[in-house]
């Protein structure tokens, strides 16, 4: 005689899968089978999205509750996006979180790849992004040469050693212009003071960013146009994570040129 089902036993199916940000998109569209995403954010197909190729055809969705819960995910992955009440009203509702770590250089990319995979259930994913990332890495070129360079971006920030782009630029072979931490404001007065042999702009190719913003002062227009700079790839930047190093392997095995196409390194 057969036993009688277990009513404490529920139905068992592929993990079903949600993302809430541009950022934990990337950890989505790179780990989950297409067939487990219910949904990515409104972001997933935007120029800065690493893998926006592979969002194609998705369901998007921002993150309201009710939207949400519609969707029926099993997990809700999430770097910036919701805020807490949201996210207390999904546990409420049985729905787990994954929240992804901001990381700041590379040695802490392949930890956090696996971590978030092991949470999704992708642990085979995850060896497969990892091998290309140990393969990327490898193919780095210094092509700085040991110049200096300041990061720049429209809205006058710039980056120190302690962020991923200071890890990008210093892998690439430049030594930062200035050691000062975390992401800080560069008046025009202060840039213009400084001499880094090369520029490295950040979103520089984004013409809503370049509004009424400290970029577009003309006399650091003009300095930035008379040295040497290159643009960094808006996906490479906006958000951190393994896949970032597939650009920086790209960036470094071609000549790097400016604005005006001029060569930046010989």
């Amino acid at each position: 005689m057969a036993a009688a089902p277990d009513p404490m036993m529920k139905t068992q199916r592929p993990l079903r899968v949600a993302s809430l940000d541009g950022c934990a998109d990337q950890y989505v569209l790179g780990l989950v089978p297409r067939a487990q995403i219910v949904a990515v954010s409104d972001r997933a197909g935007l120029p800065d999205s690493y893998f926006r190729e592979r969002a194609a055809s998705l369901r998007r969705t921002q993150p309201r509750l009710e939207t949400i819960l519609a969707l029926d995910p099993d997990v809700v992955v999430r770097t910036w996006g919701g805020d807490l009440d949201l996210i207390k009203a999904l546990e409420k509702h049985h729905i787990r979180i994954v929240n992804i770590n901001d990381i700041t250089s590379y040695d802490q990319a392949k930890p956090e790849l696996f971590r978030v995979a092991a949470e999704l259930g992708q642990p085979a994913g995850a060896g497969i992004e990892a091998h290309r990332f140990d393969l990327a890495m490898a193919g780095i070129k210094p092509v700085g040469a040991g110049r200096t360079v300041l990061y720049y971006t429209p809205g006058g920030y710039s980056a120190g050693p302690d962020t991923m782009i200071g890890d990008m630029l210093q892998r690439l072979g430049f030594k930062l212009e200035t050691q000062t931490k975390g992401f800080y404001y560069l008046s025009p007065e202060v840039l213009l003071s400084l001499k880094p042999d090369v520029f490295a702009l950040g979103f520089y190719d984004d013409h809503y960013a370049m509004r009424r913003v400290p970029g577009r002062n003309p006399l650091v227009r003009k300095k930035i146009a008379e040295s040497p700079n290159f643009t960094l790839p808006r996906q490479a930047i906006s958000c951190s994570g393994w896949f970032t190093a597939y650009d920086l392997k790209e960036l470094s095995q071609s000549p790097l040129t400016g604005s005006g196409g001029e060569q930046v390194v010989p």
